[in-house]
Parts: structure tokens; sequence; C-alpha cells
């Protein structure tokens, strides 16, 4: 049998590195890509490999993870997480990073999935897919719109292949890199856990476990979806938020 081998653009800080432990300890072997190689120390040694790579260099950054798996095995999964964090102009570097890259190591790399057992492509955006959050540029807006219609589009081409592609649309959640924000700022995760139905904040690895799962043989057929992970926040009509949060019943 073919031996799962996945990459993971983004896969070394939050949900990435979430999903990278998760696939490790269920057997895989992983390439995690960021811009740092990361840690994982609780994983056996060599089952994730840190990987540095620029989204912002898609067709260096393909010919590398080309490579990757010439060496360490054909494709299982192949995960997107990456956002644009440089200084330059926010458009041109979401539009880079967020649909360019994508696009590019898709369609780069689809040739090189495994021939035998599970394939999938899973993009994780945001809900500003959907909704606007004045704190973030146009760019991050629009490019996590197109991205879900980009996993529409790649769903279909790549069915007859055997591939799947679907969408995680997360709400904000808790990671390691922002729980000292949140535990700075009790009041706002008050107002977060007073919102959601679910009575709280998720966690990285909560999403991660989303991702793991629309990349897994229990989602064998689905494709094309997006699925939200927001402890119910988006069932929440706006005039009941605004009541709660002016203390009227």
């Amino acid at each position: 049998m073919t031996r799962k081998h996945s990459i993971i653009v983004g896969g070394t800080k939050g949900v990435g590195r979430a999903l990278a432990v998760l696939f490790a300890t269920g057997g895989q072997h992983v390439t995690a890509v960021g811009r740092t190689p990361g840690e994982f120390p609780e994983v056996e040694s060599g089952r994730i490999e840190g990987f540095v790579g620029n989204a912002e260099e898609p067709e260096a950054l393909l010919a590398a993870l080309r490579q990757q798996v010439e060496r360490r095995g054909q494709l299982s999964s192949l995960v997107f997480l990456q956002r644009y964090r440089g200084t330059g102009d926010p458009w041109a570097g979401e539009m880079a990073v967020a649909l360019t890259a994508t696009k590019t190591l898709i369609e780069g790399l689809a040739p090189h999935f495994a021939a035998d057992g599970n394939r999938s492509v899973c993009l994780v955006t945001s809900n500003a897919g959907a909704l606007v959050a004045r704190n973030q540029s146009l760019g991050y807006h629009t490019s996590k719109a197109a991205l879900r219609q980009m996993a529409r589009y790649y769903a279909v081409k790549y069915g007859p292949q055997g591939v799947r592609v679907n969408v995680v649309a997360p709400s904000a959640f808790v990671k390691p890199e922002s729980a000292a924000f949140y535990d700075g700022h009790p009041e706002l995760r008050a107002v977060y856990e007073k919102a959601t139905p679910l009575g709280r904040m998720g966690t990285a690895k909560e999403v991660a476990q989303a991702v793991a799962f629309l990349c897994g043989p229990d989602a064998a057929f689905i494709t094309g979806q997006e699925l939200v992970v927001d402890g119910g926040l988006s069932l929440m009509m706006q005039d009941a938020l605004a009541r709660e949060a002016a203390g009227i019943a």
C-alpha cells in the first residue's frame, strides 16, 4: 500500500501545526511548509519534516515540493493555510500568497497524488469569506471568498482523478500564538462565549480535526463543500446579538 504523505502549506504554527501532529500521530508522513521550520517534539522523530518555503515565490516552492514528493512519497493530502504577512501592498500580497500560490501548487502537484487510497485537498479560509471584519484588508476578504469558488472549481476538475477538494471556514478561535492575547482580554473572550451558541471559543486542534475529517476516508464522498467551524456563531441573527450586547432581553 502507498505510504501516506501529506503536505501542509502553513503547517508550522496554529491550525497547521495541530494538523501536522494529528496526521503524524495517525501514521502519515508530513511535510509542514512555513516561513520557519517549526518544532514538533511530541511526534516521533522523522514523521514530520519542517520545510522552509516562500508562498510569494510559488514556482520555486512548487519545484521544491516536487522534490519532497519524490523523496517522501506520493501525496495523500494537500492542505493550505497560508496567508500574506508581508509589509507591501496588501492587495497584491493577498492575491499572490492566497490565490496564485494555491493555484500553482494544486495544479502543479495534482499529478503527484497517489494512484490509490484517499486523496484530498483542503483550503482553510475564514468567515471573512462571507462576512466583513473592519480590521482586515479588502485583499484578505476577497482572497477568502475566492478560495471557496476555487475549491468548487477544482472539485469538478479533479473529481475524475479521485481527488476531493473542500473548504474549512473557522471563526475566531484560540491557538497557542493567541492564547496570551485572550488571557489578557477576558472581556473580549466573554463576549465571544456569550454570542456563541456552544458557549465557548474553539481551539486550533478542533479546527484541525475538521480538516482531518474532510481529508480522511470517512469523507470519501464529500467534495466541493465548505465546513463552517464556529460553534454556531454564524447562526445568530444580528438583531439578537445586538440585543445581547446591549443587555436588552
